[in-house]
């Protein structure tokens, strides 16, 4: 071959080499856009709480299997400084933390005391959800409420319950799938709503129960808190591990993983019991000291009844807020004794007697010197703070002895200070 034809016949391969290489790569290119056109799509935005649940991908549920009546997307809140770089404000606004329950509405008494301490209160607990034996939700919930909490400084935390209905959650806590269910139900709701955390008063189980809700506290609290939620959590008061009805309730297991253990003492006397104090304090000090013992005190919140019990004779009582306790002793002109103490210690509750149709019935309460041996109680023992049942049935003194013994403790400055002390 004539060597003059060579570099043309080279060029010309080459040439002819680039073009099928370019039209394999243009087919290449052709059939990879048409696979992904046949992929599943992937969210990117936030998740919408209309969305259907998808148990094949659970990384973009919210809000599956809530059942309430009036399932509204919720009000937009604004957004303050501090929520948009993630630093929620600062708490307990006072030296210890003070924690609300308040009934559903957010009307009436309730709105009106919420309005008059609002700049004081650190944590509201609503009373909206309840379960069922599947762990859907129920109940009720207010935005309106969320917003205002938050434009005030006041952590959301609302409680689930199974008040009307103890057994409910006995299969969501037995049954694995049931519990994990519940679980990603209330974190969706917690994140669709704003809320800062949830409470869970889930009362009265039986205290072969107990590994079970200890699982169940852990494992909440872990879903929660990776997405920087609280978890609180009302405790039968007990002094002994398996005391009252707390058996099933293992302080020192659930205490690791709580942001609050919100003890419920009060009730010493109850609607079935006869009549006397509501919350005494030697046993109100009985407890705080074996909840310290097993639990980090920062975490140990003291709970306060702003309510008081009416006992018929040989019959279950009734709670009276204060105002009706008011009504009954102007009404009928009656003395009001004061027990400051008993053969058990000291007490620090008032009662009286009246007449009724009945026969003679009997009325407990908490006095504000007992409110006031209450706080100092939280104080020695330098316990997280108190938790009031519930918002509105108070008598309006009890909010000014919470400013004077709460707003004016000493406690904020000292653990500020503390660091720099030797051996702190």
């Amino acid at each position: 071959m004539n060597r003059r034809f060579l570099p043309g016949l080279r060029t010309l391969l080459l040439g002819t080499m680039y073009i099928v290489a370019l039209a394999v790569a243009a087919a290449l290119i052709t059939d990879t856009l048409a696979l992904a056109r046949q992929l599943p799509s992937v969210a990117t935005t936030s998740p919408s709480p209309t969305m259907a649940p998808s148990a094949a991908t659970p990384q973009t549920r919210a809000v599956p299997l809530i059942k309430l009546p009036t399932p509204v997307p919720p009000t937009p809140i604004p957004v303050s400084a501090d929520a948009a770089t993630g630093l929620p404000g600062y708490h307990p606004k006072t030296g210890r933390y003070i924690a609300v329950w308040m009934p559903p509405s957010f009307s009436g008494g309730s709105r009106a005391s919420f309005e008059a301490n609002k700049d004081i209160i650190d944590e509201i607990s609503p009373f909206w959800y309840a379960t069922d034996s599947s762990g859907r939700l129920y109940g009720t919930r207010n935005d309106e409420l969320v917003r205002i909490a938050h434009e005030n400084n006041i952590l959301i935390i609302p409680t689930i319950h199974n008040i009307s209905d103890p057994s409910s959650v006995v299969t969501v806590l037995t049954n694995p799938q049931r519990r994990a269910r519940h679980i990603q139900n209330i974190v969706d709701e917690v994140l669709a709503r704003n809320y800062d955390g949830i409470d869970i008063d889930y009362e009265s189980l039986d205290s072969s129960l107990r590994e079970e809700y200890s699982a169940f506290i852990k494992e909440l609290a872990e879903a929660l808190h990776a997405q920087g939620k609280m978890l609180t959590v009302a405790a039968h008061a007990k002094d002994k591990d398996y005391g009252g009805l707390g058996g099933y309730q293992d302080w020192a297991e659930i205490g690791q993983f709580v942001d609050r253990l919100r003890i419920m003492t009060y009730d010493y006397s109850w609607r079935g019991s006869g009549p006397g104090p509501v919350a005494p304090l030697y046993w109100v000090q009985s407890v705080a000291e074996y909840a310290r013992s097993v639990v980090d005190p920062t975490k140990v919140v003291i709970g306060v009844p702003f309510y008081g019990y009416d006992w018929p004779p040989g019959g279950r009582a009734r709670a009276l807020p204060w105002r009706d306790i008011e009504d009954l002793i102007e009404e009928q002109s009656l003395t009001v004794n004061l027990m400051q103490r008993s053969a058990q210690g000291r007490v620090d509750e008032s009662y009286f007697y009246y007449r009724s149709s009945q026969g003679t019935r009997t009325v407990w309460f908490m006095t504000d010197s007992g409110l006031e041996s209450k706080i100092d109680t939280i104080q020695s023992m330098d316990l997280a703070g108190l938790a009031i049942w519930q918002l509105g049935y108070e008598k309006p003194e009890y909010w000014e002895v919470i400013r004077r013994e709460m707003v004016e403790d000493p406690a904020l400055i000292q653990r500020a200070i503390n660091p720099l002390l030797p051996e702190h």
